[in-house]
């Protein structure tokens, strides 16, 4: 009945602060001579377009991306708690697979809990060359987040039914600082409230469901040592929902990784792929991607 709760190790050093953007992005060139996929993996009660804005940047440079629906996620609550974390994982594997087929290498990537479930599967598939977790979720400590639950997820194992009573609707600003955005989610959340889906996911997210998340994060702990391959964090420092201790702490749980990197955002919240730095962070996904497939190449048969 274990949860997870964020405590940063005190050897964990890493400065808060957000660097200056200039880059080109149409300076970003893919190594020649093959075919490289990403696979983009949408967060707890999101949905596949949150990722838009990333793929679109991915597929300019030469890049075949998959952004899959999960499992569970295609419908109102009771779909999704009828989904665990398993299934979630199982969804963006099929997706991961089908990419192998035709890919010499692959970069897995996520917002939120779907840069945690890329970080599983890139133990799983030799062609993962690296990992992109943006507002990795270890937990949802900030302010305007289904903090209260937490302590109490571990009882929903001794009395599953409460896993569908307990729920925690979310509220403006929704994990995005875009005021448009935030009209145009408001306009549908009424959906929601009742239990639905809107076209930018569920905004009620049941304490089951919490739950799954937490013995999601409980496996990623425990595997994220076996991680050697290049991974990249991005996070906001203005998140909602998810404080910058997530970043950390996922960064200092990665204890085998040579090449780990922490990119830190201002003017934007959670949702960093829709949010008003999403260029700057479709970059980075972009940018990030040239560098890990080069360095994979270079271990590579000379042929391919």
């Amino acid at each position: 009945m274990a949860s997870t709760v964020i405590s940063v190790p005190k050897n964990t050093s890493i400065d808060l602060k957000a660097e200056p953007f200039n880059a080109d992005p149409s300076k970003l060139v893919l190594p020649s001579g093959m075919k490289v996929g990403v696979l983009l993996i949408h967060g707890l009660t999101g949905m596949p377009n949150e990722m838009k804005p990333v793929a679109k940047q991915l597929e300019k440079i030469g890049c075949e991306v998959a952004v899959p629906l999960l499992p569970g996620h295609d419908g109102g609550h009771k779909a999704l708690l009828a989904t665990g974390w398993k299934d979630w994982q199982a969804g963006a594997r099929e997706a991961l697979d089908k990419l192998s087929q035709t890919c010499d290498k692959i970069v897995v990537g996520g917002l939120s809990m779907g840069g945690l479930i890329g970080m599983l599967l890139s133990l799983e598939n030799p062609k993962v060359c690296g990992v992109i977790a943006l507002s990795p979720t270890i937990e949802y400590d900030s302010r305007n987040s289904s903090n209260p639950f937490r302590i109490l997820l571990p009882f929903i194992d001794l009395l599953p039914f409460t896993g569908s009573i307990f729920y925690w609707t979310e509220a403006a600003p929704y994990g995005l600082k875009d005021e448009r955005l935030q009209k145009m989610i408001t306009k549908q959340v009424e959906k929601a409230k009742r239990g639905g889906s809107t076209d930018f996911g569920q905004f009620r997210t049941y304490a089951g469901s919490l739950r799954q998340l937490q013995r999601l994060v409980n496996e990623v702990k425990k595997q994220a040592p076996r991680v050697e391959i290049p991974v990249l964090i991005v996070h906001s420092l203005e998140d909602t929902l998810t404080t910058h201790r997530n970043a950390q702490m996922f960064y200092s749980w990665l204890t085998n990784c040579p090449d780990k990197k922490i990119i830190w955002m201002e003017g934007c919240d959670h949702v960093l792929t829709l949010d008003l730095k999403k260029d700057e962070v479709a970059y980075h996904c972009a940018a990030f991607t040239c560098g890990a497939i080069a360095k994979a190449r270079k271990t590579m048969p000379a042929t391919v």
